[in-house]
């Protein structure tokens, strides 16, 4: 006769839909959820129990492999023209109470902006990601300038080799090399995230505004709104080639 299964070890029904959304939300492994669920519902359950549970319904990550470390640049390229240097960094946002990732592509000559929301911060999301700036932006991106995280190597950075696209890398602990796409982060933090009377629903429309609306100040431009500055600069190589 096979052993019976003490009650307080199984995962069914409102503990089931707990550790299922837990796991979506802040991916805790089995002994940090064991931890959790005695806390909560003061239950014991066994890590080998909640991992079966995350191999059944397919809530393990897979770990990445280790990927190479690339040579990062020594000083800053500064760019002439739209799309030479496109910075591209990740913030941590909660949605629907669940932690979630925002990469950001900001191209520095111009200011405009284009932000995803992805579930994790695997490369294949910052292809995809990457794919949607393209689309966005009104100009052909040359040059991504990235730190070396995980996300930003392995097949992003193959795939921006297969299309031609420089791959800048910035040396570590200096996130003043990236300082648009920081600045934007904090400022997306105030006027979007953050703000209690915000007059946009959705983060495609306060894009939209941060792009077509919203004047900018500092060195590339200067009291200009990003259209404008792009549309700026294509009256100077092309008069006739304005937006």
């Amino acid at each position: 006769m096979p052993k019976k299964e003490h009650p307080e070890t199984k995962i069914k029904g409102a503990l089931k839909i707990f550790i299922h959304e837990q796991k979506l939300r802040i991916n805790y492994g089995p002994r940090k959820m064991k931890l959790l669920v005695k806390r909560k519902f003061n239950i014991d359950v066994s890590t080998t129990a909640i991992y079966k549970f995350y191999k059944k319904k397919n809530l393990i990550r897979r770990p990445q492999k280790k990927l190479a470390w690339y040579k990062p640049i020594k000083e800053p390229v500064i760019p002439k023209a739209p799309g030479e240097v496109v910075q591209v960094d990740t913030k941590y946002v909660w949605i629907n109470n669940r932690r979630q990732y925002q990469r950001t592509f900001i191209d520095i000559f111009t200011g405009l902006q284009h932000a995803a929301i992805v579930e994790n911060l695997e490369a294949q999301n910052t292809v995809v990601a990457f794919q949607e700036a393209e689309k966005m932006f009104p100009f052909n991106i040359t040059g991504i300038r990235s730190d070396n995280g995980s996300e930003n190597r392995g097949l992003f950075h193959q795939y921006l080799g297969q299309k031609g696209i420089t791959h800048y890398f910035i040396p570590k602990s200096s996130p003043t090399w990236d300082g648009a796409v920081e600045r934007a982060h904090g400022v997306i933090d105030q006027e979007f995230y953050l703000n209690p009377t915000k007059p946009w629903k959705t983060l495609k429309e306060y894009l939209h505004w941060y792009n077509y609306e919203r004047i900018h100040l500092g060195k590339y431009l200067n009291g200009m709104i990003p259209i404008e500055k792009y549309n700026y600069y294509l009256s100077t190589v092309s008069p006739l080639k304005v937006n």
